[in-house]
């Protein structure tokens, strides 16, 4: 096994700085929210932790909703997702990449045991930082070997 390998955890990939929402904001000015800084959704806090995710596609079902019933869509957690996954600091990265590949979502909460908030990781921050670790790695053994045969056979 090679112990050489740096392995890369959550809290060296997350962005720290979060927008998040809270659970008592109106969804229409969550919406404008969202718009404004261009994002797709947001941890929702309450008590300082993580309590759900509200998305533009609930943001879409809720007004939707509320547009057919001719009522006020509410508030955020009237419509955001209880079931939502979140990731330790202490992951390393592949766990990080298994939750992006098993679940149709673009950004992954990092919280600590209480699910405070400590960060955020999207696909693209993730994929960056494998393309570096995967493009300053040693080579491998075999690897090696191959580049010394070629070396040693003119090829």
């Amino acid at each position: 096994m090679d112990t050489s390998r740096t392995v890369l955890l959550a809290q060296h990939v997350m962005q720290s700085a979060v927008f998040v929402l809270s659970h008592d904001r109106q969804v229409l000015d969550a919406v404008d929210d969202l718009i404004q800084r261009g994002f797709s959704g947001a941890p929702v806090i309450e008590h300082n932790r993580v309590v759900g995710v509200f998305s533009e596609r609930d943001a879409l079902t809720a007004i939707a909703a509320a547009h057919y019933e001719q009522e006020p869509p509410g508030l955020v957690s009237q419509h955001m997702r209880r079931d939502f996954a979140v990731v330790a600091a202490d992951a390393d990265v592949f766990e990080v990449a298994s939750v992006f590949r098993d679940q149709p979502i673009r950004r992954v909460p990092v919280v600590d045991v209480e699910r405070r908030l400590l960060g955020i990781i999207s696909r693209g921050d993730l994929l960056k930082a494998l393309r570096t670790t995967f493009r300053s790695r040693q080579p491998t053994k075999y690897e090696q070997l191959q580049e010394h045969m070629s070396l040693r056979h003119g090829s």
